[in-house]
């Protein structure tokens, strides 16, 4: 059953009442679990009135009421945006909610992805790669079968004849997702721009270890005997059984992981006893490393926003333009370049599921006053 105050959101939105907050609290509540099913069941259990509202066709009126909450949540954020200036913060005011065009595309459209393959990187040395169509057995470096690839995952299922750990590398490209099911049944999802190395089979007695570069979602095989760990060169991760995110790029200057189930135990790697105090996660809380910083932040979120990528939503909260924009990249294997160092300091809200690269420059070029060139395949914000 709907709660009230969630069909009161509904109601709000249908009737263009409903305030940017509003508009916030209504999307997220969709993306959360199985929402989006009772959000369907709602418009078809209503299909009368809102028929009357907005026609015939119930496909059209469900996509077009979800579309429609995510422009005007958008558009709305603008007066929630924050500026940063060397002499403090400028918060914009309401009337900036329905300015137009202040996102202005100049020169030649036609943005064009990159296309890179998944490989995988075998003990020997061995780079193969690995099609997202492809259904095919997968073997080691002396032929032996180990598992089966089928499409976008991986499954191992051989068994350890030594007793040394035997080393594969996946590689994900931008613009592509990819799923892993290792020998002990840890499942994991890869997001773009990642690479994980991890043992062919794992073997009794020791550790189960893998290294992570990019970010992640692990369902890990509980092993009371075998704790599970992820090496994420900074940061390292141990846990028996549980659900959890972790995002550790290269380029990004923090480290943080989200728990969705279970219990993990997180410690900062170096040999100044000051780090050496682990950090205990519970369900629902975030634990936040600055690269820079000596402490771990722990503070509770709302999970599911930070696993929406799994599902191929975007969803950026009170975010940094800077880092917007380096999702963006990876998402869409594409690049953009900001030449406006206070635009990256900028906090935005936004949500975007299926759109493609060109349809979300186009939310931007409704919203803001930001010129950008496609040159050589390239954004360029001037």
């Amino acid at each position: 059953m709907l709660a009230p105050e969630v069909e009161n959101l509904i109601l709000k939105y249908l009737s263009k009442q409903a305030t940017a907050q509003e508009l916030d609290s209504l999307l997220d509540w969709i993306l959360i679990g199985d929402n989006e099913r009772i959000f369907d069941g709602y418009v078809q259990l209503h299909l009368e009135i809102i028929t009357l509202m907005n026609g015939p066709d119930i496909d059209k009126i469900k996509n077009h009421l979800l579309q429609g909450i995510k422009r005007d949540k958008f558009r709305k954020s603008v007066g929630r945006a924050m500026k940063y200036a060397a002499v403090g913060v400028l918060f914009l005011t309401l009337g900036n909610f329905y300015q137009q065009g202040r996102f202005s595309k100049i020169g030649p459209s036609g943005l064009v992805p990159k296309e890179e393959s998944i490989t995988i990187t075998l003990d020997n040395g061995t780079i193969e790669t690995l099609g997202i169509d492809e259904n095919k057995v997968v073997r080691d470096a002396e032929g032996n079968i180990i598992g089966t690839h089928n499409k976008s995952k991986l499954t191992y299922t051989g068994v350890s004849k030594g007793e040394e750990l035997v080393y594969n590398t996946l590689n994900i490209p931008y613009g592509k997702q990819f799923d892993v099911v290792l020998s002990d049944g840890t499942h994991v999802f890869l997001n773009s721009g990642t690479s994980l190395r991890y043992p062919v089979t794992f073997i009794k007695g020791k550790d189960r270890t893998v290294f992570l570069s990019g970010e992640a979602y692990f369902e890990v095989a509980k092993d009371e005997g075998h704790p599970f760990v992820v090496d994420a060169n900074e940061i390292q991760i141990e846990v028996l059984g549980t659900k959890f995110n972790v995002s550790r790029y290269p380029e990004d200057s923090n480290i943080n992981t989200v728990l969705v189930e279970g219990s993990i135990e997180l410690q900062i790697k170096g040999n100044d006893a000051t780090l050496s105090v682990p950090t205990l996660l519970e369900p629902g809380y975030k634990a936040e490393w600055q690269k820079e910083e000596i402490g771990i932040m722990v503070q509770n979120v709302e999970t599911e926003l930070y696993t929406a990528w799994m599902q191929g939503k975007l969803v950026f909260r009170n975010t940094r333009f800077k880092e917007i924009r380096k999702i963006l990249e990876r998402r869409y294997s594409v690049t953009i370049i900001n030449k406006d160092p206070v635009l990256d300091e900028q906090l935005y809200d936004a949500t975007f599921d299926i759109e493609t690269i060109d349809q979300v420059l186009e939310s931007f070029s409704k919203s803001y006053d930001i010129e950008y060139v496609i040159v050589n395949n390239e954004v360029i914000i001037t």
